[in-house]
């Protein structure tokens, strides 16, 4: 996934649209793609997976993933460490969620339950 469109979401449905973004990135990660496309990918996951603006998508990436070197190249070859870490960098996401002040109250709650409900998921994944 490199260009986010609700299409995409609604024909391959929540679980699967996440899955293959989810995928793109550790993928990603694995063969050292540019941080463009890392930052593409994560905010394709964001848009679909929590249902956000492209706008604040960008944000939250620029923040957690193009401002943080040390996130635009994880440094091993071992699967659970990126997946340890791509799990991380949903957590800090969140906490700069919580503190964007342009998000009403509302839309702020609904945007971090469905981050949890995300971050359940993909760490399920992990799992199964």
């Amino acid at each position: 996934m490199y260009d986010y469109s609700q299409a995409d979401l609604e024909e391959l449905g929540w679980d699967r649209f996440v899955t293959d973004a989810w995928q793109s990135i550790f993928v990603g990660y694995r063969r050292f793609t540019t941080i463009r496309t890392l930052g593409r990918r994560w905010s394709d996951l964001l848009q679909g997976g929590i249902g956000c603006t492209e706008e604040l998508a960008d944000e939250l990436v620029r923040i957690e993933i193009m401002m943080y070197e040390g996130r635009a190249a994880l440094p091993s070859r071992d699967p659970m460490f990126v997946l340890n870490a791509m799990d991380e960098v949903l957590a800090d996401m969140g906490t700069d969620l919580a503190a964007v002040e342009w998000i009403r109250p509302d839309d702020r709650d609904q945007l971090l339950a469905r981050l949890a409900r995300l971050r359940a998921f993909v760490r399920g994944l992990a799992v199964g």
